[in-house]
Formats: structure tokens, C-alpha cells, sequence
């Protein structure tokens, strides 16, 4: 029996993603373990298969044996991808660091003033040091395609879970594919196996820990359910070392660490966005900080303010709004989550709106409420001084309100003196059929406020955040 002082610490080696800084950031490591089992989920279409593929170009081109197990597509679709989408993008990004662009914008903005002097001679050097760059790249390009090329080995004889640990013993440790360094199984809910079915799962745990003995990093790439939930038994989640969990949200892909046994799991998404290619990258907005969301409650401004997130690992969503309906918001929540590419039905929310004098909730402050929602769970800024004016109807339609809100709403801003908060207003949503009509309320008193017209709860997120919308 072996004492404490005799057992070796587990320490761990990391293959490090070049190509993929985020990816460092997101698990605060230095990239993917050796021997680590790794499970990524999302939604289909949140770009998995994608992000897979970006991994293992990445590791190729540094010269390690990849094996991707495609269970779902075809060899001929994934080189496909590889070919216009994965390697085009990575050599973007290289062009764009590059020595080539660099000497290219130097040229382009001094030719003119060169040539105007008759300086033909210092044009003449900065073009062929352009050009000697330019070659370089090129160079890089065709080694980085040869590296692809003989490191990326694609394998679809696999049928599914139950003969993984097979291919593994005969194929891998002691076969054509040794010295593989990094396994993609894509995907392991493939053939539509069964929730309730353990056999299957049972052989993709004993496949794991072969797979982790041998110090090989496996990507799992798996479904979510309807509801949002990592498909398959719970113990799948306690059988890998880190869980990935992609979202997806218009253009944006929050990705969340629930589980991480190499670093800090993290429940606050890293936003992530999808580009041309289809690759995902690192979005260039930050997380939202104070973000003021008004509503007209018909006697005061009420500022609402909500917090979208996923629930910590194991917890249960829910909705935490002190002093509003709940049914109420159950209903809001799932009127947002019919708008295209959003779901935030198995999200946590915590609300505040501290409606004045203890009023009863009214449906007059359902709009405020959705965007407010929306602008956490897109980590974007509402508008500063933004007042959100409106209903929100079953199928995501803004309707007006009542004309003796809009007479109330101008007593309310009349009296700036008896109501300051109202100084903080600088433009108002409201429902299109009726905005040209508040305008016209609002010049014929002397208020110069802003009117934006709006129909639908997509038409706003194309007019707040175009950035984001498909």
C-alpha cells in the first residue's frame, strides 16, 4: 500500500493553441491538457464542428497527430471545410500580423509623396521589401498546408459510443494512428442514441480513461436538449475534465466553463463571435457594465435593470424579481426566447424594478423589461438615457400605448423640476404606428426628445446592436 510521500503528483503538460488565443483565457490555461478529456456542447449551428476544426489545424500545423472520428459528416465535407473556410481564415489572421501588411499600408500611404519628391530610389526599396515579405508568406502558407496535410488524419468507420474503446486499442496505441496526440469524436450522440440508454455511455467512459492513461487529449463534441441541458446521463459531465458550453445568440457565441479541473471554472460567458469564415473569434465588445434601461410605469420613471446568466453547474434556473409577477415574467421570457436564434428559457434572472409607492406591475413596462434582458444576455449597452415606451405582444410586436400615457408623459417632462430623473432621457422607443403622432404631442409643447419607431422586438435588436443580428 503506497504512502502519501510515495504517490506522484499529477502534473500536466499542455498543448498549447497558437492560433486560438481566447482559448487560454477562457480556461486560464495554457491551452488543452495532455491527457485531458474535454467535452464541448451547444446548440446545432453554434459553430462546434467549426471550432473542432480550428483546434485541430492549429496543433497540425505545429506538428502533432490529429485524429478527428467523424461519426456525422464526411471526410470529403470536413476537408471541404478545412480547405475554404479553416485555413483561409487562419491565413488571414497571419496576413494581417504580417510583415506584408505592414510594408503594404507603409507603401501605399508614402508612394505618392515618394514619387512626387523623385525619391524613385526609396520607393524602389520599400517595394522590393514588400515584396520579400510578400514571399515569406507565401512560403509560410504552403509549409503550413504541407504540415496540415500529413499530421490530419479523418476516420469515419467508427459506428458510434460502443466501438470507440475497440478503435481505440486496435487503431491508435497499437496501430496506424500511434503517436496520435489529440482525438476528436464528432459526435458522440451521433446515431440518436437514447438518453436513458447507459450501455452506450459506459463504453465511451471506458474509452476515456484509455484514452487518458495513453496521454491522449480527446474533444467530445456533444448535443444539448431541448431545454438547453448537456444531452445524455449526468455522470457523462463527471466522466471528462472540462465541459465547454457554447450558447448561441445571433452572431455571438457566449461559451461558458462550467466544469474545469485544470483551472477556475467560469459561469460569466467569454463572448465569442462568429466571422466570414465561419470560425469563431474573440468578440471586440466587453462584457456590459451600468447599463440604465428606463420605463414610463404612467406616473414616474422606473429604471429596470436585469441580470441574464447561466445557472452554476447543477443549479436550477429560476427568476428572482422581488415584488414583480412571476407568471408575468415567465410569459416575457418566453416571448423573447421565440425571437430568431434566442433562447433564454433555462437562464437565471434577477430583476430589479422598484416600481414607486409599492404600485401593482403593469404590462406598460413588459418592453423595458425585454430589452433589459436582452442587453445582458448580449452583454451590450442600451443607449444611455434610452425610455422604453410599450406593450409586448405574444408574437414580439411593440404596441402602443394608451394616448393619456403620452399626455402623462409630457406633464411628467414639463415638470423637470418635480421629476430630475427626467433631465436622464435623451431618446424614446416606442411602437411605430403611434411614434410620428408622440413627436408631434412633443413639439406642440416644446420637448425635443428623439422618437425611435419600432414594430417588433427583432426590428430593435437590428436597430440597437445591427452588429449582432444574422
Amino acid at each position: 500500500m503506497p504512502k502519501l510521500g510515495e504517490i506522484t503528483a499529477e502534473k500536466y503538460g499542455f498543448l498549447k493553441l497558437q492560433g486560438i488565443p481566447w482559448f487560454s483565457e477562457a480556461t486560464s490555461t495554457k491551452g488543452l491538457a495532455e491527457g485531458g478529456i474535454y467535452l464541448l456542447s451547444g446548440a446545432e449551428g453554434s459553430g462546434k464542428t467549426n471550432l473542432a476544426l480550428q483546434m485541430c489545424v492549429d496543433l497540425a500545423i505545429q506538428g502533432y497527430k490529429i485524429l478527428y472520428l467523424a461519426l456525422e459528416q464526411s471526410p470529403s465535407e470536413l476537408k471541404h471545410r478545412i480547405e475554404h473556410l479553416i485555413l483561409p481564415d487562419r491565413w488571414e489572421n497571419i496576413k494581417r500580423e504580417s510583415d506584408f501588411s505592414k510594408e503594404q499600408e507603409k507603401l501605399e500611404s508614402s508612394s505618392d509623396i515618394l514619387r512626387s519628391k523623385g525619391l524613385d530610389q526609396q520607393f524602389l526599396k520599400s517595394l522590393q521589401k514588400r515584396m520579400a515579405s510578400e514571399e515569406e508568406y507565401e512560403q509560410k502558407i504552403k509549409l503550413e498546408e504541407q504540415r496540415v496535410s500529413e499530421n490530419f488524419f479523418i476516420d469515419s468507420s467508427v459506428s458510434g459510443m460502443e466501438g470507440l474503446p475497440d478503435f481505440l486499442a486496435r487503431q491508435v496505441l497499437r496501430g496506424p494512428y500511434a503517436g496520435i496526440k489529440f482525438m476528436v469524436v464528432d459526435s458522440i450522440q451521433a446515431l440518436g442514441t437514447a438518453p436513458t440508454s447507459s450501455k452506450p455511455y459506459q463504453r465511451l467512459f471506458e474509452f476515456n480513461r484509455w484514452a487518458k492513461d495513453a496521454g491522449i487529449t480527446v474533444l467530445l463534441i456533444g448535443q444539448v436538449t431541448k431545454g438547453g441541458a448537456i444531452a445524455g446521463p449526468r455522470s457523462l459531465a463527471h466522466n471528462v475534465d472540462c465541459v465547454l458550453y457554447l450558447r448561441k445568440a445571433m452572431k455571438l457565441r457566449p461559451l461558458f466553463v462550467p466544469k474545469n479541473r485544470f483551472g477556475p471554472e467560469r459561469h460569466e460567458p467569454l463572448t465569442l463571435v462568429v466571422n466570414k469564415y465561419g470560425c469563431l473569434e474573440k468578440s471586440k465588445h466587453t462584457k456590459a457594465k451600468a447599463s440604465y434601461v428606463y420605463g414610463f410605469s404612467g406616473e414616474e420613471l422606473v429604471e429596470v435593470q436585469a441580470l441574464v446568466k447561466l445557472p452554476k453547474y447543477g443549479e436550477r434556473p429560476g427568476i428572482k424579481a422581488p415584488y414583480l409577477p412571476k407568471q408575468k415574467l415567465s410569459q416575457l421570457v418566453g416571448i423573447i426566447s421565440s425571437v430568431h436564434d434566442i433562447d433564454i428559457s433555462d437562464l437565471t434572472f434577477e430583476i430589479n424594478c422598484a416600481l414607486p409607492g409599492g404600485r401593482p406591475y403593469r404590462t406598460i413596462l413588459d418592453f423595458p423589461l425585454a430589452v433589459s434582458m436582452l442587453s445582458s444576455y448580449f452583454q451590450r449597452h442600451a443607449p444611455y438615457g434610452s425610455l422604453f415606451l410599450g406593450e409586448v405582444d405574444l408574437f414580439q410586436n411593440i404596441r402602443p400605448v394608451s394616448l393619456d400615457i403620452y399626455h402623462k408623459l409630457v406633464d411628467f417632462f414639463l415638470n423637470l423640476d418635480a421629476h430630475p430623473a427626467a433631465r436622464n432621457v435623451k431618446a424614446i422607443y416606442c411602437a411605430k404606428e403611434t411614434a410620428e403622432e408622440l413627436l408631434e404631442i412633443f413639439s406642440q409643447n416644446g420637448i425635443t426628445l428623439a422618437c425611435i419607431p419600432v414594430n417588433s422586438l427583432e426590428e430593435l435588436l437590428q436597430t440597437l446592436w445591427p452588429d449582432i443580428v444574422e
